[in-house]
């Protein structure tokens, strides 16, 4: 389930699809992307500059799960075809964190970490 929804967020994501989003990421959600810390709200705002045209979900684990959260960790790979983008591009550490909100699954906390010698 939270494998799917990691898809949907990052498809989201790479589509520049802020309604879609912020479906799934909650406004207050805490993100650490590339070192920046923001809200899932602010995220969102900039969520059509994101720039990646392509990636993929490996090494997926839960970490932690309950009825209410579920802690995730994985390896994405990105592609970023924009010079302007290229920080986007390569392989990252990934841990997210869902939280079960009203009956709903929403992502309240996301960190990633670039890892060194790895590219598209």
């Amino acid at each position: 389930m939270i494998y799917k929804l990691e898809n949907k967020m990052w498809r989201s994501a790479m589509d520049g699809d802020k309604a879609e989003f912020t479906k799934l990421v909650s406004t207050d959600a805490i993100m650490v992307c590339g070192g920046y810390r923001c809200t899932g709200a602010e995220y969102a705002e900039i969520i059509s500059e994101f720039g990646i045209t392509d990636f993929d979900i490996s090494n997926f684990e839960v970490v932690h799960e309950t009825d209410k959260t579920v802690q995730v960790h994985y390896v994405v790979k990105t592609t970023a075809d924009a010079p302007e983008n290229a920080d986007l591009g390569g392989a990252f550490h990934v841990t997210s964190t869902w939280e079960k909100r009203d009956g709903k699954w929403v992502l309240v906390f996301n960190m990633d970490s670039k890892i060194i010698g790895e590219s598209k």
